[in-house]
C-alpha cells in the first residue's frame, strides 16, 4: 500500500502526509502485517426485488436503497470479511501505549479490510465476466436505510462464526471490528456503479468522504 491519502483521512489528517507522518505509517502498516489474517466467506442465492422490499433466497429485506441497488438482479453473493481477532488486541494494546500510533494503526486496519474486500469483489467479477455477468458494489447492513439488524442474517447464512471466527455484539457491531459483511448484486447489465461507494453516498457531512 503506497498510496497513504485513504490512511490520512481515516486519521483525520487533511492533505499529503509529511515524512514524520509516513514514518509513522510505515510502521504500523508493519506491525499490522505481521498479526493480520485476512479471511472471507461467501455464498451465492437468488434475488427478487418487489417494490421496497429485497428476498435474498429465504430471507426478506425492507430497504429501498438496497432494493434501488439491486435492481435487475435475479442473484446475489452475501459477503463477509475480517482481518482476525489478533488485529483488535494490537489497536488496543497500541492505544493504551501511544494514542497516536494506536490511530495509526487503526486507519490502516480499515483501509486493509477494505482493500481486501475490492480484491475479493474483484476475483468474483472476474469469475463470472465470462458468463457476461458484472458485480454491483458491496452495500452493507447500516448503509443507507439498511437495517444494521440483517447483520445477524447474512452471519447465521454464511455460518461466519464457524468458518471465520466472525460475529456480532447484541448493537449489531461486528467483532473482530476490523470486519464487514454486505450484500453483492449479480447482474447482467452493466451500470455505472464503481468500488467507490464514497461517489454515490448521499451524506453529505461524512469525514471519511472522498472529496
Amino acid at each position: 500500500m503506497n498510496d497513504y491519502s485513504v490512511i490520512c483521512r481515516y486519521m483525520g489528517y487533511n492533505g499529503p502526509a509529511d515524512t514524520q507522518l509516513e514514518t509513522l505509517i510505515v510502521s504500523c502498516l508493519e506491525k499490522l502485517a505481521s498479526v493480520s489474517t485476512p479471511h472471507y466467506v461467501t455464498t451465492q442465492l437468488s434475488c427478487k426485488v418487489a417494490g421496497n422490499c429485497v428476498t435474498i433466497g429465504e430471507l426478506d429485506i425492507e430497504s429501498s436503497g438496497l432494493a434501488v441497488h439491486l435492481c435487475n438482479c435475479t442473484q446475489v453473493y452475501l459477503f463477509a470479511a475480517t482481518l482476525g481477532a489478533v488485529v483488535d488486541r494490537l489497536i488496543s494494546q497500541r492505544v493504551k501505549i501511544d494514542s497516536t500510533e494506536g490511530l495509526c494503526i487503526q486507519a490502516c486496519a480499515a483501509a486493509q479490510i477494505e482493500d481486501y474486500c475490492n480484491s475479493i469483489e474483484q476475483e468474483i467479477s472476474l469469475s463470472i465476466k465470462d458468463q457476461g455477468l458484472y458485480l454491483r458494489p458491496r452495500f452493507s447492513p447500516g448503509y443507507s436505510n439498511f437495517n444494521i439488524a440483517h447483520q445477524t442474517d447474512i452471519l447465521r447464512i454464511l455460518q461466519a462464526y464457524k468458518r471465520i471466527g466472525l460475529t456480532e455484539t447484541k448493537a449489531h457491531m461486528l467483532t473482530p471490528l476490523k470486519s464487514v459483511t454486505a450484500v453483492i448484486g449479480v447482474s447482467s447489465e452493466m451500470t455505472k456503479c464503481t468500488l467507490n461507494k464514497c461517489a454515490d453516498c448521499t451524506t453529505t457531512d461524512c469525514s471519511y468522504k472522498l472529496k
